[in-house]
């Protein structure tokens, strides 16, 4: 596998394009494009992946995709299985940056959206608790055309300017990766995602990314500015705090479930991690 150069159709008809994604599950290749890619989660839930950041992505949440920035939407492992009847929706507006800064030339009424689209490249999340408003702004794009779709677009990038409302996913803004280096990344990234609920060795990975066990934790902490380690505890804790917050399971059970071999290590780990015991979380 490797981080494929996404190719965003265009049109001489309109400066953006628009997307829904109605699928069994969302496009779980690592990839990047030109195109910054502002997306609705409207249903689905599961892990994203966006340069050095690993988090969850559940229904009602929006988020902002920088230009040429690695990243992928990989849904919880219910949604692959033969006799799911599990869906995911999705609307996603794609757009150039470069263009919305040549416009603001002319109309200096647009400057106000470059600080923060200028950050895009960190990414941006909106929680479905805040995410209300930005929902109306997205269903307005998708229902007019031509100039009237412009301005609402135009509409839908203020309402991304307001702090209280977005959080950053990345600490520093992220860059492109050449094809080659992506290829071991995605492979890393799904050999996780697929056995993290059991143990795995620094050996086995870098067998995985065909290097050594010393070339393969230099190439990924250069690569993601974390341990391998880190990255793994960091997922781990993540689909911890799912399952917490659902309180369908016992913390010990969850402990376990999520590839921790004792409670001990899984409470230090997570309040090292969230700030919060296990308890606290979902009890």
């Amino acid at each position: 596998m490797k981080v494929l150069p996404f190719k965003i159709p265009k049109t001489d008809e309109s400066s953006i394009h628009l997307q829904i994604d109605d699928e069994v599950y969302f496009y779980d290749k690592l990839h990047q494009h030109p195109e910054a890619q502002l997306t609705w989660i409207i249903k689905g839930e599961g892990t994203l992946i966006h340069g050095d950041y690993l988090g969850s992505f559940k229904e009602g949440e929006i988020f902002l995709m920088g230009s040429n920035v690695p990243h992928v939407f990989r849904c919880e492992k219910k949604y692959y299985a033969l006799e799911s009847d599990q869906r995911v929706l999705s609307k996603s507006i794609f757009f150039r940056f470069e263009q919305l800064k040549e416009v603001s030339k002319i109309f200096p009424e647009v400057k106000s959206l470059l600080s923060i689209l200028a950050a895009g490249d960190r990414g941006l999340k909106v929680e479905s608790l805040h995410s209300a408003a930005l929902i109306a702004g997205f269903n307005e794009v998708f229902e007019r055309e031509g100039m009237s779709r412009l301005s609402s677009f135009f509409n839908l990038l203020g309402k991304l300017t307001d702090p209280n409302t977005i959080q950053y996913l990345n600490e520093i803004p992220q860059k492109s990766i050449k094809e080659v280096e992506g290829r071991r990344l995605d492979d890393i990234f799904r050999f996780t995602l697929d056995n993290f609920g059991r143990r795995i060795t620094l050996e086995e990975v870098a067998e995985v990314a065909n290097m050594n066990k010393a070339s393969f934790c230099r190439y990924f902490k250069q690569h993601t500015r974390k341990s391998y380690i880190n990255f793994l505890n960091e997922f781990r804790i993540n689909q911890a705090t799912k399952l917490l917050l659902s309180k369908e399971k016992p913390i010990a059970q969850i402990c376990f479930e999520v590839g921790f071999n004792n409670l001990s290590n899984f409470n230090r780990t997570f309040k090292q991690l969230t700030g919060k015991t296990p308890r606290e979380i979902g009890y």
